[in-house]
């Protein structure tokens, strides 16, 4: 592993002619916002650069700034990938392939769970994004223009759930405050994250919210999103994002879980809480993430996989102080 300042990581990109910026499977506001400051910035610095995550792309996302670059590779091989927000290899999905045939490689990454899998690893577990790592990285180079900064901002406040998660601190605020600066129309940006739903986004929250049951004396909120539940609102599984958020407000809930149905026999789980270890609970199941907010997947049966969740937060709430 080589060293990961700010000036290893523009030296890399400068030798490079073609960059592939590569972000999760299933990717968030902070994933898909992380990709496409990257992409711009290395396309400033003269790059021929794409970005990309393994999954069909993503229409929740559709008003960031260059959303029509985060597309298909264009080239079958890239001098330099740049993975963000990704913690291991197995998260890039098939995209790993570029990652093994480029010749050089950087993982910029705040999960602490981050493995180290590239040449250059800027892993910083403390901040609240991968957008903030950005930030930090890119702040006095004169890259980060009003694009780079919705972008960021885009990343910064979702990955806090709009300023309201326990990861919020000054640091946050003072980054926020300078990206302002920078350009960030706040009014706007906020309106297009938060408040720009469809109609039938609005109907799956509805149906989902009047399915959430209570377990452990309340204390543990578990939601279900079928794939019935999506047809019949005419929605996909990006649709899902955020809606654990509701079953997290439940006066008394301390873990909070969602299961969301995927083809084949998978549920993709989320785990959410303001205090018990749920990144043990995900654990249990390979998946992984941070202390308060963490995932995996699962295969079986929607039952037996309910009772296995269920029991996994419970314990989680068990061990609390």
């Amino acid at each position: 592993m080589t060293k990961n300042t700010t000036a290893d990581i523009l030296n890399a990109i400068n030798r490079a002619e073609s960059v592939l910026v590569c972000g999760h499977i299933r990717p968030d506001g902070d994933c898909i916002s992380s990709a496409l400051a990257v992409r711009r910035i290395c396309e400033k610095l003269g790059k021929i650069a794409d970005a990309v995550c393994d999954c069909d792309k993503p229409q929740s996302f559709g008003f960031l700034p260059d959303y029509e670059f985060f597309c298909a590779p264009r080239l079958k091989k890239y001098d330099l990938f740049i993975a963000v927000d990704c913690a291991n290899e197995k998260r890039l999905g098939n995209y790993v392939a570029f990652l093994q045939s480029a010749d050089f490689s950087i993982n910029i990454d705040h999960h602490p769970t981050n493995d180290g899998y590239c040449k250059i690893n800027r892993i910083v577990p403390d901040a609240c994004s991968t957008c903030a790592v950005l930030y930090d990285l890119f702040k006095d180079e004169g890259l980060i223009d009003e694009r780079v900064a919705t972008l960021l901002y885009t990343g910064l406040s979702t990955d806090t759930g709009h300023f309201m998660h326990s990861n919020t601190d000054d640091t946050v605020f003072n980054i926020a405050a300078e990206l302002c600066r920078l350009g960030v129309n706040v009014g706007k940006i906020n309106h297009d994250i938060y408040c720009n739903k469809s109609l039938q986004r609005i109907k799956l929250t509805a149906r989902v919210i009047d399915g959430i049951r209570l377990y452990k004396d309340g204390q543990v909120a578990l939601m279900v999103i079928g794939l019935d539940d999506l047809a019949a609102c005419g929605c996909a599984s990006e649709d899902t994002e955020g809606l654990i958020d509701y079953a997290s407000s439940i006066t008394g809930v301390k873990v909070s879980v969602a299961m969301c149905e995927q083809q084949g026999g998978l549920f993709r789980v989320s785990f959410r809480s303001v205090e018990a270890d749920v990144a043990a609970a995900a654990g249990a199941f390979g998946g992984g993430g941070h202390k308060l907010a963490a995932g995996c997947v699962i295969n079986g049966n929607r039952y037996d996989v309910e009772e296995k969740v269920i029991a996994a937060a419970s314990a989680a709430i068990d061990k609390l102080p």
